[in-house]
């Protein structure tokens, strides 16, 4: 189930859609209905086979430890998952859907005088939704990062190259909806 803030931007991204079938326009997005979440908040073009950062928000620049704009998306993912990388995000762009992944990555720290260690992994929820420009052609992908796990412990560190976990493309008939606690019990005992 995907994160609250992931379902709040896929909620507003298919408001903004004419169709089902169809990216929305870029003009009618409009970051600012969404503040809480522009931190997190990415622009990926679809005009080079790199797809390149054209925008990220600080809390990339934060776990990156350095700016991504004009950087490769794909750069950040292990040699592995390249290929279904690029699958996944040619269908998102060739349906005009949102595509959700969700990437594991070490948490590299770099202490004075060692080699850096990773010593955590951080699990991460990315949301990619299309846009079309205004020759309704989809030049470009709208999302939003999330993390999945505790913060890390020490928090002076970056992230290391992304693994592929889930790659998940959300069709217009699929209702998305927040993840939510249940209460499991045996024989009323409750265990989780």
């Amino acid at each position: 189930m995907p994160h609250s803030s992931t379902v709040s931007f896929l909620s507003y991204w298919r408001g903004l859609q004419t169709r089902p079938d169809k990216a929305p326009s870029r003009d009618r997005f409009d970051p600012a209905r969404l503040k809480s979440l522009i931190p997190q908040m990415i622009m990926i073009s679809t005009a080079d086979p790199a797809y390149r950062f054209r925008l990220s928000g600080g809390f990339l620049v934060a776990v990156h430890g350095y700016e991504l704009k004009d950087t490769s998306f794909l750069s950040l993912f292990r040699s592995p998952f390249l290929n279904t990388i690029k699958t996944a995000l040619q269908m998102s762009l060739r349906r005009e859907q949102p595509l959700i992944l969700t990437v594991s990555a070490p948490w590299i720290t770099d202490d004075p005088g060692e080699t850096p260690y990773q010593n955590e992994t951080v699990s991460l929820e990315l949301c990619l939704c299309p846009m079309m420009n205004r020759d309704g052609q989809v030049d470009r992908f709208v999302g939003v990062y999330q993390t999945l796990s505790a913060a890390p412990k020490n928090t002076k560190g970056r992230l290391g190259r992304y693994t592929l976990v889930s790659s998940r493309l959300y069709e217009p008939h699929r209702t998305v909806r927040a993840a939510h606690l249940r209460l499991v019990s045996v024989e009323g005992r409750r265990i989780a």
